[in-house]
């Protein structure tokens, strides 16, 4: 997440400020600056399904793509050849989804971010198994906001991600579509799935991992956007909206302009903030979504730029990062200019202390004592856990009460996690007892933990059984796929 990484004007100097762990730093932008990228390839933007339409239908299936011209890699997808449509769901109104598994084993679709019964959720309870397919129908709830769908698959999940199973949701409701934001899809609304991945003589290496990257996550070292390699847009001359989603197995990322000019961040993974924020730079966690606003109405063209950064110590990463290229913006009057940036956006009404009903503590935990021979993820189950227990199938964790608000306290272990929580959003009350900058002052379903204590505000508004209960865990993928995950039911 990016907790108090916004950006402020000095002096007409541009100079960025972050807070990692509640500690303040502060460097200028001449450190972080870098030369052009080259573009090498259009962006592919999904197909987009509307559910507003009937029913719809998405495959995981066993694919090749080529992220390298006339190289294929062995990949998997949802009706593509790597990752899956956007499928748009309206506010106070039913979706009928069909998911089929045409893969060589058993999968699940877990709609993260989405506030659904545990039925539909499609924890790792869900399975579906090769050959049959399973019909999620439910009520959209929440309000407007960018959230995801992906494999939850025990022991799996990492793997099949990896492998390219993972797409958006676009949740639109009367008030967001009364802003006059950006929202030409694929024009001057783009999704963005950003990953990373390694490649050998173009082809993608295939999904494995050591002792080592089970302990810290699969970092790898090439950007992927949306399946494509340093991709440009040809975009209108004006706002630009990208929904920004980190969809990496444990990669931090931070993004900025190459000439370390602002722009806007507009919506948590959750909704709308209150208003827009200016800022220079954004950091997210594997698993958070941004919205955030670009204007290309006095520019030819920008670049989006992304840096990698490590779990254990952001602030000592972010001067090790190497750029690479996320996007770039090519502005082109061929295309009709749509949308402004509003200067309010939403009204977030919080929650009272007064009424928090139940407090719960969590800590994310890692038995480094363990560290031993095999590098079998299974081999290490026990090495992972969230208050001393590991994942067990058999076990509920907790009984939440429907409508009845919480206090969550959040903290990791050895490095920074982020902590997600399936059935609801939260708002964030303090982190190391610093309360969240404007930026983080909206409704969020993933956050990023280090040994500070998080504190979140939540309730849930739909039930989950013993049958199908909900998550929570770190969505480092490999540390959730080795037990650092824990599940709860809603009644």
């Amino acid at each position: 997440m990016d907790k108090n990484r916004r950006s402020f004007l000095i002096g007409g100097a541009a100079v960025a400020t972050a807070s990692l762990g509640g500690i303040g730093y502060t460097f200028s932008n001449q450190l972080t600056s870098s030369r052009a990228l080259t573009s090498h390839s259009r962006l592919p933007v999904p197909e987009l399904l509307d559910s507003s339409l009937g029913e719809v239908i998405v495959t995981a299936q066993d694919m090749q793509h080529e992220f390298y011209a006339g190289l294929k890699s062995k990949t998997m997808g949802f009706n593509s050849s790597y990752l899956g449509p956007t499928i748009k769901l309206y506010k106070d109104k039913q979706a009928r989804v069909t998911f089929r598994n045409q893969l060589s084993e058993p999968t699940t679709i877990h709609g993260h971010g989405l506030h659904v019964a545990g039925r539909w959720d499609g924890g790792p309870q869900n399975i579906i198994k090769p050959g049959e397919q399973v019909t999620y129908q439910f009520d959209i709830i929440q309000q407007a906001g960018t959230s995801w769908y992906h494999p939850h698959m025990m022991g799996k999940t990492a793997e099949q991600v990896h492998a390219g199973l993972a797409g958006i949701y676009i949740i639109e409701d009367q008030h967001s579509a009364s802003l006059n934001l950006p929202s030409v899809y694929g024009v001057n609304d783009i999704p963005l799935a950003v990953q990373d991945r390694t490649f050998v003589n173009g082809v993608m290496r295939p999904y494995s991992v050591t002792m080592e990257q089970i302990m810290e996550g699969l970092k790898e070292d090439t950007l992927v956007v949306n399946g494509s390699i340093a991709p440009y847009k040809e975009v209108p001359q004006g706002w630009v909206r990208l929904r920004l989603l980190n969809g990496s197995n444990a990669r931090y990322h931070r993004y900025r302009l190459e000439d370390s000019s602002s722009f806007y961040k507009i919506a948590t993974e959750g909704g709308l903030l209150e208003r827009p924020v200016p800022m220079s730079e954004l950091i997210m966690a594997p698993g958070e979504r941004n919205e955030i606003m670009i204007d290309m109405s006095q520019i030819a063209s920008r670049q989006l730029l992304c840096d990698f950064i490590g779990g254990e110590d952001l602030w000592l990463s972010l001067f090790a990062a190497k750029p690479q290229l996320a996007l770039e913006l090519r502005a082109t009057p061929e295309l009709e200019a749509q949308g402004e940036l509003p200067e309010k956006l939403n009204h977030i009404l919080g929650y009272k202390l007064t009424d928090v009903a139940v407090e719960r503590d969590f800590v994310l935990q890692m038995d480094m004592e363990g560290e031993q021979q095999s590098d079998s993820m299974h081999a290490h189950h026990n090495m992972f856990s969230i208050n001393g227990r590991s994942m067990n199938m058999k076990h509920i964790n907790h009984t939440s009460k429907l409508g009845q608000l919480e206090l969550w306290r959040i903290s990791g272990e050895e490095m920074r996690h982020p902590f997600h929580m399936h059935g609801t959003s939260f708002l964030i009350l303090s982190q190391n007892g610093v309360a969240p900058a404007d930026a983080d002052r909206g409704w969020k379903d993933t956050v990023d933990v280090n040994e500070g204590v998080t504190e979140v505000l939540l309730k849930f508004d739909v039930p989950a059984d013993r049958q199908y209960p909900f998550m929570y865990h770190c969505h480092i993928l490999e540390h959730e796929d080795a037990g650092m995950m824990g599940q709860f039911t809603v009644e």
